[in-house]
């Protein structure tokens, strides 16, 4: 008999026994609110011209899971953290987030399309993440295109622009989220200019842009 193979096998049974009853902890992209915060957005909105609709997120499919997606920079290799969750699709998490920004930013209210009045303008915001980069205890990478489409307001062209913007990060999977977070706040400083006509302040710190069409 074998006992060294028999220890072995025993210690790898007690290995995977503890990894499949760690709990799975979750992460959200969106922000802690504060009732300030609310109250603000809500006497903005009311006073506000136009409105947003922020249309689904289109990911890479190699990210867009539930379990957080880590990047290896010296290799092509990529490592699923399955203890380690969002807590809904990575690609809602980023709507919600982007929509929260640019609510807050603008004043807005984000809207379905198909409930805007005809007398109401509005920005049909449509995000297509091209890299969303997660490298541990290191940094944190997004680079984006949008598309910008204005509905009910005829003078008014829409436009598609590219940025990439890294958030050097701490340790742990807390700080990589919030890096994320960070990147996202980055993307939706400079779309929130463009859309209030302010394309002075697209130029935002750590942002590369990349050029827009229109």
């Amino acid at each position: 008999m074998n006992f060294g193979r028999i220890f072995s096998y025993a210690l790898l049974a007690v290995a995977l026994t503890a990894c499949a009853s760690t709990a799975p902890r979750y992460y959200t992209l969106l922000p802690a609110s504060t009732p300030e915060s609310v109250g603000a957005n809500t006497q903005q909105a009311a006073g506000t011209k136009f409105a947003i609709s922020v249309q689904p997120v289109v990911l890479p499919e190699q990210v867009d899971r539930l379990q957080i997606v880590l990047s290896d920079p010296q290799s092509t290799q990529v490592s699923l953290l399955n203890s380690s969750l969002w807590a809904s699709p990575l690609s809602d998490e980023i709507r919600n987030a982007l929509s929260d920004e640019l609510s807050r930013k603008l004043g807005v209210l984000d809207i379905a399309t198909g409930s805007v009045p005809e007398s109401l303008a509005m920005w049909k915001v449509a995000l297509h993440v091209q890299r969303f980069e997660s490298v541990y205890n290191e940094r944190v990478l997004v680079d984006a295109t949008w598309r910008l489409t204005p509905v009910n307001q005829p003078a008014k062209k829409a436009t598609i622009c590219r940025a990439e913007t890294q958030v050097l990060v701490g340790e742990g999977v807390s700080a990589m989220v919030a890096g994320h977070q960070e990147a996202l706040r980055r993307i939706a400083q400079v779309i929130a200019a463009q859309l209030s006509g302010s394309p002075g302040k697209a130029a935002v710190d750590g942002v590369l842009n990349k050029g827009c069409t229109f």
